[in-house]
């Protein structure tokens, strides 16, 4: 007898991201990357190559971000507008400070492999 809420096992594809931590045992900005698939041979070869395609393109995007500002600009913008409630979720008091909408600061190390975030600003990094 089979259960009607039992979800069919399918394929899954994911792309991991691992932090990095520093000598002080915190965080220090940077990711490693991979991806992972549980291949229960339910695509063909093309699709199951679509599907990786997709999860390369999803990690490429990290290194791109970085090496284009323009792009990283325009990945936060399209998070920040498109996931609200998420962030709204996830972080408290993120997106709005005493009636004020606040978009993440940037910056990045000097070697410019490190981009850190700030949600705290006010002033959006402009003060």
């Amino acid at each position: 007898m089979s259960d009607d809420n039992e979800v069919p096992e399918q394929s899954s594809f994911a792309v991991v991201l691992i932090p990095s931590f520093g000598k002080n045992g915190r965080w220090d900005g940077r990711v490693a990357v991979h991806m992972e698939e549980d291949d229960l041979h339910d695509l063909d070869d093309d699709e199951l190559m679509q599907m990786r395609t997709v999860c390369g393109m999803m990690a490429a995007s990290l290194t791109l971000m970085e090496e284009d500002s323009e792009f990283n600009e325009y990945m936060q913008e399209y998070f920040l507008q498109n996931f609200r409630s998420f962030i709204e979720d996830t972080v408290e008091g993120v997106l709005e400070i005493e009636g004020e909408e606040t978009k993440p600061n940037l910056t990045r190390s000097e070697d410019g492999k490190v981009i850190t975030l700030d949600f705290s600003s006010k002033t959006y990094g402009e003060a």
